[in-house]
């Protein structure tokens, strides 16, 4: 059985509003705790697009520290769907 932790998006939420990535943080927030989801693999494997998307977007303005904070995530998001793609 697959233990879901959400832990790690809510450091990479804390980081990315200590690098001024207010609505980033802001998206993840609302994904992790305005939404009603049907599973809680369907939330990691929705919260893990994004954090892709930030990845993508906005990696040079990312400092070292929520980049490590976001390959967490990323490994989070890889317990539950093993074949997550990260490109």
């Amino acid at each position: 059985m697959t233990i879901i932790s959400y832990e790690p998006f809510e450091v990479l939420i804390g980081s990315l509003r200590g690098d001024g990535l207010h609505q980033h943080a802001d998206v993840l927030d609302h994904l992790l705790h305005k939404v009603a989801w049907t599973t809680g693999s369907e939330m990691i494997g929705e919260l893990g697009q994004r954090v892709k998307k930030i990845q993508k977007e906005d990696f040079s303005r990312l400092s070292a520290e929520t980049n490590s904070h976001l390959i967490q995530a990323i490994n989070m998001v890889k317990t539950v769907w093993p074949d997550f793609p990260e490109e």
